[in-house]
């Protein structure tokens, strides 16, 4: 098979490392940071910044980004000195521990934004290694594949306790996706919840803005309401809508597991204006981990055109 590099500008100079037959990797700078991570096949890219712990890009080549950035974010960073004591929101994909009842919020700033170390595998993966939480002695450890054809990205996301005690805790993953167009769920009636999804308190969406179907949800944003439904399907997915393109998060739901929020694994969550992304968030089952153990859950990205 005859392969070639690819040399890609994107927003900068790029520094060009060795690539496999379709799947190249790229260290460039990206909306004021400098040093970030590009996959790339012939058909779609991520860019991941190390200085914020986050995805900032996902998308078709040339195409719109799927991943919502801050405008009023691009080339920050979060600084520690003193610690702070709000959030930044970058926008992006990231990591964060669950249930949110046992941290309250602000999130963690060290593991939700710290500086991450990333490593090029030799199969072109970017293993990357998050700081310790001084807070939850806790860190994540997360490999990131890019398939060789196609669109999907595989993630293997992993939290380890530094503790000397054990702890109950998930992996959650959170992707804030720019301003979709349509949001869908599974409706899964089987499940703990009677009318096939669960409503978070407070943030019932407004009726005009959901739409319940023979076997799926769709929500689209509410520019002026916040809104937060979950569920419980076996199916493992959610999916977002853009123009001529889907969107979709999944993971694997282990049957007779615990999940956090009253049992969900899926959630999406809708912020009103003025910043126009949606959350579309994944989480494995509660588990104890012993001090030096670590919990694992894998998810998949991939795109498709809806017309």
């Amino acid at each position: 098979m005859l392969w070639r590099f690819a040399f890609v500008m994107v927003l900068g100079m790029a520094t060009m490392l060795p690539a496999t037959a379709q799947v190249s990797v790229q260290k460039i700078d990206y909306q004021g940071w400098t040093g970030a991570y590009r996959l790339a096949n012939r058909l779609v890219e991520l860019i991941y910044v190390p200085q914020i712990g986050r995805v900032m890009r996902y998308g078709y080549v040339g195409d719109v980004n799927l991943i919502w950035e801050n405008p009023e974010q691009l080339g920050k960073t979060t600084s520690f000195a003193p610690p702070p004591t709000d959030w930044s929101n970058y926008g992006g994909d990231k990591l964060w521990p669950a249930p949110q009842k046992v941290w309250g919020w602000p999130p963690d700033p060290v593991m939700d934004s710290g500086t991450q170390k990333v490593t090029i595998t030799a199969d072109k993966k970017l293993r990357i290694e998050g700081q310790v939480s001084p807070k939850h002695h806790l860190s994540f450890v997360r490999t990131i594949t890019l398939e060789a054809q196609g669109t999907g990205v595989t993630f293997d996301n992993t939290l380890v306790n530094h503790d000397k005690k054990p702890g109950q805790w998930a992996v959650w993953q959170v992707t804030q996706v720019n301003a979709p167009d349509r949001l869908r769920m599974p409706l899964y009636t089987k499940g703990s919840f009677k009318k096939g999804y669960y409503v978070f308190q407070g943030s019932a969406p407004v009726k005009e803005k959901m739409q319940i179907l023979t076997d799926e949800i769709q929500l689209t944003r509410d520019s002026v309401k916040s809104a937060k439904i979950g569920g419980d399907s076996p199916l493992g997915w959610l999916s977002a809508d853009k123009g001529a393109i889907r969107f979709e998060v999944s993971t694997k739901r282990i049957a007779g597991k615990t999940y956090p929020d009253d049992g969900c694994s899926l959630e999406i969550y809708t912020n009103p204006d003025p910043l126009p992304y949606v959350e579309l968030e994944l989480l494995s089952p509660l588990t104890t981990i012993k001090p030096g153990q670590t919990l694992s859950m894998t998810t998949r990205w991939s795109l498709k055109k809806i017309r």
